[in-house]
């Protein structure tokens, strides 16, 4: 009786238990090598690996996927994931809790060395087609003039597409990250027909960040603490100089 009880009891509360909690959700860009992208299905890069380090050190999980980038930021709009490798500007301060700097991000603007013109910023592109990636931001700046018709964009959903449509001259300059963009040119086989104009477009830092309706301020601070423990015994330097050699 004594053990038929007991085993009832201990049915009851595995069935009543909480269940464990899963690992927080963040999403990746997964298609913008070697920062973040998906590599046989699974989420890569250095994002990935920076991310996964920070929360084994604060003692949780890290529930890491890749997906197109504006899934990736839908999820972010509706509370229901984090995003890594994002950029901030002032539409997404009022809406994002951010991490402190994850990475600065170099943006370049590549055009075939046949139809290179000067560049001095922004402007120099006005009235030109330039290759994006869908859901992407690019700084205020050229976000404003494209917001203005000044310069049109052709979204794709990676760099590589961006590369093939300016090899074909459907497009008259792509902008990447300055290590993406090499990747992106070797894949395609362009290196010898694309240039990369001076100087950048910007230099964007690049974050962790969860919707402020998410309520995760206190998790971004601990996430911080590790990131910054990180920097200090070169296990972040390490971490991102075995990513940009794959």
């Amino acid at each position: 009786m004594f053990r038929a009880m007991t085993g009832l009891l201990l049915g009851l509360a595995i069935a009543t238990a909480s269940p464990a909690r899963a690992g927080e959700r963040i999403l990746i860009d997964e298609a913008n090598p070697p920062f973040m992208y998906a590599d046989a299905g699974k989420p890569a890069g250095i994002y990935n690996a920076l991310i996964s380090e920070a929360f084994r050190r604060i003692g949780l999980a890290a529930d890491m996927s890749a997906a197109p980038w504006k899934r990736a930021i839908a999820g972010l709009d509706a509370a229901e994931n984090g995003v890594g490798g994002i950029y901030s500007n002032a539409e997404r301060q009022r809406k994002y809790d951010f991490s402190d700097k994850l990475f600065d991000e170099v943006i370049v603007v590549y055009v075939p060395k046949a139809r290179a013109f000067g560049f001095s910023g922004v402007d120099s592109l006005k009235g030109k087609t330039v290759g994006v990636i869908r859901g992407w931001s690019y700084g205020d700046d050229f976000d404003a003039a494209v917001k203005a018709g000044t310069i049109r964009t052709e979204e794709t959903a990676s760099d590589a597409s961006n590369f093939a449509k300016l090899a074909l001259g459907r497009i008259d300059a792509v902008l990447a990250i300055r290590e993406a963009g090499k990747v992106a040119m070797a894949a395609q086989g362009v290196g010898e027909k694309v240039t990369a104009l001076d100087p950048p477009l910007s230099s964007n830092p690049s974050f962790l960040a969860f919707s402020r309706q998410a309520g995760k301020g206190e998790l971004l601070g601990r996430f911080n603490t590790a990131l910054g423990a990180m920097r200090r015994d070169g296990s972040f330097e390490r971490i991102t100089a075995a990513a940009l050699a794959k």
